[in-house]
């Protein structure tokens, strides 16, 4: 079962992934008289991200903070400009797992999940997940992903579908048996995204997501949660107001330099 947690966090594996289908729809791109970076996130104003950057602009550390300690840390490396491994820390600065990442040109191919041992030290591989890319598109392109256990055994995969040009999609979810178990519908509007360095998925996350819908196979069981944001002139995000199904709220605020 996919619980709301783990849908919130994680439309990081799925939707945070996903381009266009419709010639129709008209889309605007925005024109910033300034490219930012994200330093800040606060999670109903106490800190929930904090993120430093390497001489050439790129990603290099995230902190992740629990009722305004952090709880762990995010340190990435790179290998001829591209991402090619996140470490992760606790908060006592102990590596307890981390992910490579093998490329097919610039497009991620492949993502390998490992955890430490907190006693032996020892390194388990847990999840393989392999992606396929639409390599005739910039961003917004990857229509198959396919997860793996640590054994090599297929777990589940999904088959993306774009509904716009903003990178909104439909996400079909199938066991190791081929069997749907679930629907996820992800809408983003045209603004300018404040996750993108949450992950090496830099071309899926061109806009914000402003919905997330979650259908069971039956169809009788949904969940999910919407977004509102607001914006300043150049139209980076400076608040986003999620509303759960669950009845939960809360806002994240950002803070750009």
């Amino acid at each position: 079962m996919i619980t709301l947690k783990k849908l919130l966090l994680f439309t990081l594996p799925l939707s945070i992934f996903f381009s266009c289908t419709s010639d129709s729809d008209e889309v605007t791109i925005p024109i910033a008289i300034k490219k930012k970076k994200i330093i800040e996130v606060k999670h109903d104003n106490q800190p929930f991200y904090k993120f430093t950057y390497n001489t050439t602009g790129s990603i290099s550390e995230i902190e992740n903070y629990s009722n305004g300690i952090v709880s762990n840390v995010t340190k990435v490396e790179y290998t001829n400009g591209l991402e090619s491994r996140r470490n992760i820390y606790n908060s006592k600065g102990t590596l307890f797992n981390y992910q490579t990442y093998t490329y097919t040109g610039k497009l991620i191919s492949e993502r390998s999940s490992f955890s430490i041992h907190p006693s032996t030290g020892q390194e388990v591989l847990t999840q393989v997940t392999r992606y396929t890319n639409d390599a005739g598109k910039p961003f917004n392109n990857i229509i198959g992903v396919e997860y793996y256990d640590g054994s090599g055994s297929l777990v589940s995969k999904t088959i993306v579908t774009y509904l716009d040009n903003n990178g909104s999609n439909k996400v079909e979810v199938h066991n190791a048996a081929g069997t749907k178990t679930n629907v996820t519908t992800t809408m983003r509007d045209n603004s300018i995204p404040w996750d993108k360095v949450l992950a090496p998925f830099i071309y899926q996350r061109e806009h914000n997501i402003i919905s997330v819908s979650n259908q069971d196979s039956a169809g009788s069981s949904t969940t999910g949660y919407t977004v509102d944001y607001t914006y300043d002139k150049d139209r980076y995000p400076l608040t986003a107001k999620y509303s759960l199904s669950n009845g939960t709220k809360y806002t994240y605020t950002f803070t750009w330099e």
